[in-house]
């Protein structure tokens, strides 16, 4: 699934990224993020952004005293406007399954947006490599709902994205494939399963407005 990350988030639409995110999810992103954000304590001094993509995270963090925030991208544009919201002490342009890092580096590692694109198991097992004892994992992604209302809700609002791609070219590819790639991802199941499988405990599975967001969080003990 690297392939259809790469090919919607480019250097076409890095500048827009963090208005559309805005403005597609009904400003609802800032909302899991802040939710996110909630679960990382003045206990984490060694925090990982994984596809950390323009940097919109950081600015959700910036009250807590961390050391350093470190972000990891796979596309260079995202990397090059995250450099703007100097949140960051180190941005890396890498995939999530191979990371460029030292064994337990991390106290935290939070990723927004990643897991239905990422391969799962190789991912868990580069994480697990990378936090510390004790270090907290936090993951973030859109999820089709369950309830029929709400997709009808949702198949009713990606007919007006695709609409809107061909207004908003850069985002044509994104609007008109996004929503098969969320319907097709098991990516919480999956996840669940590494994790558990690799050792994680206390696991924790949040879902968010009607169940179109989900935040799994865990711990390496």
């Amino acid at each position: 699934m690297q392939y259809i990350a790469k090919s919607f988030f480019s250097n076409r639409n890095a500048a827009s990224y963090d208005r559309i995110v805005k403005y597609t999810t009904f400003g609802k992103d800032s909302l899991w993020k802040q939710n996110i954000a909630k679960y990382i304590t003045p206990e984490h001094k060694y925090i990982l952004d994984v596809a950390c993509g323009t940097g919109i995270f950081s600015s959700f963090i910036s009250n807590i005293p961390y050391k350093d925030l470190i972000g990891v991208d796979l596309t260079y544009s995202y990397i090059s406007n995250a450099k703007a919201k100097k949140g960051y002490s180190l941005l890396v342009n890498s995939m999530a399954e191979l990371l460029p890092f030292k064994s337990e580096s991390f106290d935290c590692i939070v990723s927004c947006y990643l897991a239905k694109y990422a391969k799962i198991s190789l991912m868990v097992d580069e994480i697990w490599r990378l936090l510390k004892k004790g270090g907290l994992v936090i993951f973030s992604d859109f999820v089709y709902p369950l309830n029929k209302i709400m997709r009808l809700l949702w198949n009713s609002y990606f007919n007006i994205l695709k609409l809107a791609g061909q207004i908003i070219k850069p985002w044509k590819y994104v609007f008109y494939n996004l929503d098969e790639v969320i319907k097709r991802s098991t990516w919480t199941n999956d996840l669940k399963i590494a994790l558990e499988k690799k050792g994680f405990q206390s696991l924790d599975v949040k879902y968010y407005t009607g169940g179109t967001s989900a935040i799994i969080s865990a711990f390496k003990i």
